[in-house]
């Protein structure tokens, strides 16, 4: 288990999965984001410098852009409470690409167990309020209709 801001796919959390995969044979990679997450909030603000600064350098900021210019580009209109969640989402994805990519790179016999469907990365969104955890839908296309699969 590794936890971190924003969960970010950082050395730590890549020597947890390192250790898991070789290790631990596990059938699952979870990532677990939830709904009001402050790093991903700090994006809209610069009363945290440090904590935008890491968001800005793993990918945080990728995230929330690529989810405007979705909106944008669609001329969507929601509520910035469904915005964040769709921005937090991405950010999922993102780490979940990021992994499959290390383990292509780096450990090629545990990318082919993901790759083989043997290891299942899943990106979930836990919901504070309702204690409800829902499985991150696997593109933006289409997520602002905000129907969730509940995990």
């Amino acid at each position: 288990e590794s936890k971190n801001l924003a969960g970010v796919f950082t050395p730590d959390a890549q020597a947890a999965l390192v250790y898991a995969m070789l290790h631990l044979d596990p059938q699952f990679v979870i990532l677990l984001h939830h709904l009001g997450c402050g790093a991903y909030q700090s994006l809209d603000s610069d009363s945290e410098p440090e904590i935008r600064r890491h968001m800005l350098e793993s990918g945080g900021f990728h995230s929330k852009m690529r989810v405007e210019a979705y909106l944008s580009e669609k001329r969507i209109k929601l509520p910035k409470k469904y915005i964040m969640q769709l921005i937090v989402e991405e950010g999922a994805r993102y780490q979940s690409d990021s992994i499959i990519s290390f383990l292509k790179l780096d450990y090629k016999k545990s990318y082919e167990k993901v790759r083989d469907g043997m290891v299942i990365v899943i990106p979930l969104l836990y919901d504070i309020e309702s204690g409800k955890v829902y499985k991150v839908p696997k593109s933006l296309e289409g997520s602002q209709d905000m129907v969730r699969e509940e995990f």
